[in-house]
């Protein structure tokens, strides 16, 4: 019952995650033993089935209530007893979500029913393995042991089988319709009023694609063309407005579009009339001779007058009032042109060769996503700004033709996929060496206690800060054997941290041991072997970290026990000799091997020469 609760209480906590959990399904083909738990002779294992939903509650922690079918031999019976089994458990997956193979361990309680008629409780427990085989599918093996509450009902379980990820369909947040009218509001050109498509979203009583606000025949169907009436019907004309509404001079042209709105005009000059010649009057037929006649200057009275009346682009606009006087355009445009005929003119169209929208300066917007062609990359697509006007089904601000993950929201630099960090390091789990536990970019994300740039999991001194040499430990001297190991911590090298030996002492130290003679059959130095023991003093002292083994050897002629006590006593003679050339005492030592150790067979006099030597072995104390 405590996991039971348990598993509740952590139900309850995680239910506070926006993070959707993930769901799976396994079936297993079981082994049931109820004989060995229950000392019972005679292993007889019988067989059945489990099926078992799971959900993750988070990348590592699943519930899960299996249903188990199968045979039993219960108390040592011949007869197979039939039993149903079902069970809540709480599991616990080792390892990162994305790895090849995920051990986990289970425990639970649940209920086993005997042909129906009898029932136990039982605690499963128990640990298992899933294999990866492909991208939600995987391969399991499962160990299990459970304890009944009934005597002779303990039981052993093995399962083998198959279990399936099912990766949740994530909620597409789609665009705003207020209407509910399925089409987006960034779409529908009466978004406050439910309408179909054929009418771009606006209210359309007879379905004929012309809204009612636009349709002078709203309850029968009609054409465009004919403002929504059937084309056997001529479409109802408006009656102009009253002249005296905003019109003051009556001349057809609204006060707030007259420039003359006093005196009578015409379109073509914004609703002033048409300047005309002054008009002088002629003399009379009957003037007498003797009145002198009147000088009359009409020429400059009609330049000064056409001055006023010049129209250079010959639009109808007189230059005083075009805004574009050397280029024809229309009236209402002021003069100006408009190559594409929107309405806009093409010194403010930022489209000027295509129709386009006052709110986008002139520019279309072809797929009526409130996005302007000119700057929407997905112009024939309705799409969010987000994604520079193209598609983005999941919202990440990716568009969906780069998205390699368009139903999850992921991120730009991932291609649009979630990007997965289980500790939350700032490194991703596929490029992190440890996904479970916290750590350093310089350590690929594995800790580094320490700080020296060497992951924990590699440094042999975890807690001191060391070089990469001496696999993360202090090394004073730079010689990469770490100082608790160094014996010279002060001196680099490489013999346990210790200048070794050249090669040149090397090589006297092996003519020593070739040319230190004796008296046949005695201990006693020959007058020649003096210079190589000198030179083997020099350099003991060359060297003062270095202790010095002298071994002696004889070849295999005569008694083996009297060759052993030769060999000792020789290397004694060596030993006192280096001793009176002032080599200390408490770096050397000296034994005897008699005939025990041949460097050559003794089958020959030659071999038997060599194997009588005294070997000089210096080594780091």
């Amino acid at each position: 019952m405590a996991v039971v609760l348990c598993l509740l209480q952590t139900v309850s906590v995680v239910a506070q995650d926006d993070a959707p959990p993930l769901n799976g399904i396994s079936a297993k083909v079981l082994f049931i033993d109820y004989n060995t738990p229950n000392s019972i002779d005679g292993f007889k294992p019988t067989n059945g089935i489990e099926l078992a939903y799971l959900r993750n509650i988070n990348p590592n922690l699943a519930v899960g209530v299996p249903l188990k079918v199968g045979l039993a031999s219960l108390g040592g019976s011949e007869d197979k007893t039939t039993i149903f089994s079902l069970d809540a458990i709480g599991q616990f997956q080792i390892g990162s979500p994305e790895s090849i193979m995920r051990p986990y361990i289970f425990a639970g309680i649940g209920m086993v029913f005997e042909q129906f008629e009898e029932n136990n409780a039982q605690i499963p427990v128990g640990l298992g393995l899933y294999v990866r085989a492909g991208g939600s599918s995987f391969f399991t093996l499962q160990g299990e042991y459970r304890k009944s509450f009934e005597d002779q009902r303990d039981n052993l379980q093995l399962g083998i089988g198959w279990h399936f990820k099912l990766k949740p369909q994530p909620k597409v947040d789609g665009p705003l319709d207020t209407d509910g009218d399925g089409l987006p509001d960034l779409q529908d050109y009466c978004p406050n009023e439910a309408g179909t498509m054929l009418a771009n979203g606006c209210p359309d009583s007879d379905d004929d694609g012309v809204p009612n606000g636009e349709d002078d025949c709203p309850t029968i169907k009609g054409p465009a063309e004919n403002r929504g009436c059937p084309v056997n019907s001529p479409a109802p004309v408006t009656p102009p407005a009253p002249a005296a509404i905003g019109d003051r001079d009556g001349d057809g042209i609204n006060d707030n579009l007259d420039q003359c709105p006093d005196q009578p005009g015409t379109i073509a000059l914004k609703g002033c009339p048409p300047s005309m010649p002054s008009q002088q009057p002629t003399t009379p037929a009957t003037t007498p001779a003797t009145t002198p006649p009147v000088v009359v200057a009409p020429q400059q009275t009609q330049m000064t007058t056409n001055s006023a009346n010049i129209d250079t682009d010959g639009d109808g606009l007189v230059d005083s009032r075009d805004e574009c006087p050397t280029v024809a355009g229309p009236i209402q445009l002021l003069g100006c042109p408009d190559s594409d005929n929107d309405g806009i003119k093409d010194k403010d169209d930022r489209c000027p060769d295509k129709p386009g929208e006052a709110i986008f300066s002139g520019c279309p917007d072809t797929d009526k996503d409130g996005i302007s062609d000119d700057n929407d990359n997905c112009p024939t697509l309705a799409g969010v700004s987000s994604a520079k006007g193209c598609p983005d089904a999941d919202g990440d601000g990716t568009p969906d033709r780069d998205d390699n993950c368009p139903r999850e929201k992921g991120s730009a630099s991932n291609h649009g996929c979630p990007i997965y960090d289980a500790d939350n390091d700032g490194i991703e789990d596929k490029d992190d060496l440890c996904p479970n536990q916290r750590g350093p970019s310089s350590t690929k994300g594995c800790p580094d206690t320490d700080g020296d740039g060497i992951a924990d999991k590699n440094d042999l001194c975890p807690t001191e800060a060391g070089t990469p040499g001496a696999s993360g430990c202090p090394d004073d001297d730079g010689d990469n054997t770490p100082n608790h190991l160094d014996k010279c911590p002060d001196e680099k090298g490489t013999n346990e941290g210790c200048p070794d030996i050249s090669r040149e002492d090397k090589e006297v130290l092996a003519f020593a041991a070739k040319n230190v003679q004796f008296e046949t059959g005695k201990a006693t130095l020959k007058a020649q072997s003096y210079a190589s023991l000198e030179k083997v003093a020099e350099i003991m002292k060359k060297y003062p970290r270095y202790n010095l083994n002298v071994d002696g050897h004889t070849d295999d002629t005569g008694d083996a026990g009297a060759n052993r006590i030769l060999s000792e006593e020789r290397a004694s003679s060596c030993y006192q000799y280096l001793l009176a050339r002032g080599v200390d005492v408490s770096r050397m030592n000296y034994k005897g091997y008699g005939e025990s150790k041949p460097i050559a067979p003794n089958n020959s006099e030659e071999g038997r020469e060599r194997n009588r030597r005294v070997e000089f072995n210096m080594y780091v104390r």
